[in-house]
């Protein structure tokens, strides 16, 4: 083997590793962005939930007063 081979191995070797790493960056980032939206769904769920229940309590308790 001469040095040109050796030389288009080792930039042919860090290419691939390049890519690889950043397919697993790639795929790591898009995770995370779907568990934030996860809990960005969850959040806004609890908050409707809780905003609810108050109206809920307040039309209740105006309701048993004009009895």
């Amino acid at each position: 083997m001469t040095t040109k081979q050796i030389s288009r191995i080792v930039i042919l070797l860090a290419v691939v590793i390049s890519l690889v790493t950043l397919l697993v960056k790639l795929i790591q980032g898009t995770a995370g962005l779907v568990g934030s939206l996860f809990n960005l769904i969850l959040g806004i769920v609890v908050v409707l939930a809780l905003v609810a229940i108050v109206i809920w309590m307040f039309a209740y308790a105006n309701k048993m007063r004009k009895k």
